[in-house]
């Protein structure tokens, strides 16, 4: 059953894609929302994943024998 929902999900974001596509004014829209959606995720993903490293320090628990008992 939960195949057949995506597939009907797919179906009528196909068709929805394809009424928007066809309006000019339609497709700058997309395009812009698409760009500045992309931009965004990078932004983020950039943040979170680069926040405070510093690419020359290593890892701090490396050869760390104060961890073991």
């Amino acid at each position: 059953m939960r195949d057949a929902g995506l597939v009907g999900v797919g179906v009528v974001l196909g068709w929805l894609g394809s009424k928007i596509w066809s309006d000019p004014g339609c497709q700058l829209g997309l395009v812009v929302f698409l760009v500045a959606t992309a931009v965004m995720t990078l932004g983020f993903l950039l943040a979170v994943v680069g926040h405070g490293r510093d690419p020359r320090a290593g890892d701090s628990d490396e050869d760390d024998e104060g961890d073991h008992p």
